[in-house]
């Protein structure tokens, strides 16, 4: 037997989960988009549109949570507080320099890797049909997040390491 048929959830689980975890990735990019306001607004505004893309994400998941007639399971979550992103030991809430961006964006780069895992697994595991096409269209949307990331990573590292030159024409 496969291990994963044996790892079921119910629809209100995976519902639940889904929406758990979206909700902190959409903290997550808020907390990002301020972090690179100051030093890079360009950065900023992906992260601040990538979270866009959470909330589009969690009305999907209140949508097909209503046609099941499971809302209950994604409104209780709602009233709980959300999960702080920020570490208080950190000595800075802004991004300052090129080093710090990097390894901020290692870390946004890893933990979409790990979110696109994550939503892998629940449609792997899912045994609901009227969940398939929203995990299935969630799976592919953060492999695409993660690759937008990954490359918005690459990018930042050469943008500091390059002089920047006047067009002498």
């Amino acid at each position: 037997m496969d291990k994963l048929a044996a790892l079921n959830f119910l629809p209100q689980e995976q519902l639940y989960l889904a929406n758990a975890h979206e909700k902190n990735e959409l903290h997550r990019y808020r907390w990002l988009a301020l972090s690179f306001l100051p030093i890079a607004p360009p950065v900023s505004h992906l992260m601040q549109t990538i979270g866009m893309e959470c909330v589009n994400r969690l009305d999907n998941l209140q949508d097909v949570a209503k046609r099941m007639n499971l809302e209950a399971c994604i409104d209780e979550l709602s009233l709980k507080k959300p999960y702080p992103f920020y570490n208080k030991k950190k000595p800075h809430f802004f991004v300052v320099d090129e080093p710090m961006g990097i390894q901020i964006l290692e870390g946004a780069e890893e933990t979409a890797r790990e979110t696109y895992k994550f939503f892998s697994w629940l449609l792997e595991t899912n045994a609901t049909p009227e969940l398939h096409q929203l995990l299935f269209s969630f799976v592919t949307q953060k492999n695409n997040e993660y690759r937008v990331i990954q490359e918005c990573r690459e990018q930042w590292g050469t943008s500091f390491s390059e002089p920047v030159t006047r067009y002498r024409g």
